[in-house]
Protein backbone atom coordinates (compact mmCIF):
# COMPACT_ATOMS: atom_id res chain seq x y z
CA UNK A 1 0.00 0.00 0.00
CA UNK A 2 2.85 2.39 0.75
CA UNK A 3 4.35 2.11 -2.43
CA UNK A 4 1.14 2.54 -4.42
CA UNK A 5 0.74 6.01 -2.18
CA UNK A 6 4.11 6.78 -3.35
CA UNK A 7 4.21 6.32 -6.47
CA UNK A 8 1.22 8.22 -6.95
CA UNK A 9 2.92 10.97 -5.00
CA UNK A 10 5.78 10.72 -7.65
CA UNK A 11 2.65 10.86 -10.48
CA UNK A 12 1.27 13.91 -9.18
CA UNK A 13 4.76 15.75 -8.65
CA UNK A 14 5.50 14.72 -12.39
CA UNK A 15 2.04 16.15 -13.78
CA UNK A 16 2.96 19.62 -13.91
CA UNK A 17 6.17 19.32 -15.96
CA UNK A 18 4.75 17.09 -18.24
CA UNK A 19 1.98 19.29 -18.73
CA UNK A 20 4.28 22.51 -19.33
CA UNK A 21 6.87 20.69 -21.71
CA UNK A 22 8.37 22.84 -24.58
CA UNK A 23 8.21 22.23 -27.95
CA UNK A 24 9.56 23.78 -31.00
CA UNK A 25 7.56 24.38 -34.39
CA UNK A 26 9.30 26.35 -37.87
CA UNK A 27 7.76 28.05 -40.40
CA UNK A 28 7.11 31.23 -42.39
CA UNK A 29 5.46 34.05 -40.57
CA UNK A 30 2.42 34.95 -42.27
CA UNK A 31 0.91 37.56 -39.69
CA UNK A 32 1.95 39.40 -36.27
CA UNK A 33 -1.36 40.55 -34.30
CA UNK A 34 0.59 43.10 -31.56
CA UNK A 35 -3.42 43.93 -30.96
CA UNK A 36 -4.51 40.55 -30.23
CA UNK A 37 -0.95 39.50 -29.23
CA UNK A 38 -0.78 36.36 -31.81
CA UNK A 39 1.90 35.17 -34.10
CA UNK A 40 -0.03 33.21 -36.89
CA UNK A 41 2.64 30.60 -38.60
CA UNK A 42 2.47 28.60 -41.93
CA UNK A 43 4.13 26.01 -41.03
CA UNK A 44 3.99 22.27 -43.12
CA UNK A 45 0.82 20.86 -41.15
CA UNK A 46 -0.87 24.21 -41.85
CA UNK A 47 -1.60 27.34 -40.43
CA UNK A 48 -0.85 27.60 -36.76
CA UNK A 49 -1.75 30.44 -34.37
CA UNK A 50 0.68 30.92 -31.05
CA UNK A 51 -0.10 33.64 -28.63
CA UNK A 52 2.76 35.98 -27.35
CA UNK A 53 3.01 36.58 -23.91
CA UNK A 54 5.18 39.46 -21.76
CA UNK A 55 8.45 37.39 -21.47
CA UNK A 56 8.73 35.89 -24.99
CA UNK A 57 11.63 36.44 -26.33
CA UNK A 58 13.26 37.25 -30.33
CA UNK A 59 9.65 38.80 -30.94
CA UNK A 60 11.78 41.48 -33.12
CA UNK A 61 12.64 38.32 -35.54
CA UNK A 62 8.83 37.54 -35.82
CA UNK A 63 7.98 39.45 -39.37
CA UNK A 64 6.04 38.86 -41.91
CA UNK A 65 7.73 36.80 -44.64
CA UNK A 66 10.33 35.71 -41.87
CA UNK A 67 11.29 32.02 -41.57
CA UNK A 68 11.60 31.11 -37.90
CA UNK A 69 12.01 28.60 -35.28
CA UNK A 70 9.84 28.83 -32.37
CA UNK A 71 9.88 27.19 -29.18
CA UNK A 72 6.49 26.99 -26.96
CA UNK A 73 4.61 25.43 -23.87
CA UNK A 74 1.33 24.72 -23.77
CA UNK A 75 -0.62 26.47 -20.64
CA UNK A 76 -4.21 26.67 -20.39
CA UNK A 77 -4.50 25.19 -23.50
CA UNK A 78 -2.93 27.67 -25.82
CA UNK A 79 -0.03 27.75 -27.43
CA UNK A 80 2.21 30.61 -25.48
CA UNK A 81 5.70 31.57 -27.60
CA UNK A 82 8.97 31.28 -25.14
CA UNK A 83 11.34 32.25 -27.87
CA UNK A 84 11.53 33.30 -31.79
CA UNK A 85 14.80 32.48 -33.53
CA UNK A 86 15.35 33.59 -37.07
CA UNK A 87 15.96 30.39 -39.60
CA UNK A 88 17.55 30.98 -42.95
CA UNK A 89 17.37 27.79 -44.38
CA UNK A 90 15.39 24.71 -43.86
CA UNK A 91 12.81 22.46 -44.38
CA UNK A 92 9.23 23.87 -42.64
CA UNK A 93 8.58 21.31 -39.62
CA UNK A 94 7.48 20.81 -36.39
CA UNK A 95 10.07 19.28 -34.27
CA UNK A 96 9.17 17.94 -30.89
CA UNK A 97 11.77 19.38 -28.17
Amino acid sequence: MNTIMLWLLFAFWLYPALAHAEAEMRGTVVKVDKTEKQLVMQTDKGEERLFLVGNSKGTAYAREGARVAVRFTEKDGQPKVIEITPQETGTVQIVPH
